[in-house]
């Protein structure tokens, strides 16, 4: 494995496979990185499927495995 490789880290959105070398991205970075729309809202999935929502100047840091789940404005509560 080459070095650009093992900067690599992979982390998923709605189910799809994104790449990022950063360590650290934003929530709209996530959105843009994921071609998702800037007004969907992004929650982190934890464990047990619990959620914590990420704003789009949230910073998250990155790893391997991390889930997100983008859905359109207003869908909960609905």
């Amino acid at each position: 494995m080459d070095h650009n490789e093992r900067d690599k880290f992979k982390f998923f959105v709605n189910n799809n496979e994104f790449t990022t070398n950063e360590h650290e991205l934003s929530g709209s970075a996530i959105k843009a990185i994921a071609g998702i729309p800037p007004d969907y809202e992004l929650y982190e999935v934890k464990a047990d499927n619990k959620t914590d929502p990420v704003g789009d100047t949230t910073k998250v840091k990155i790893h391997n495995g991390l889930h997100f789940r983008a859905i359109p404005p207003g869908t909960f509560g609905k």
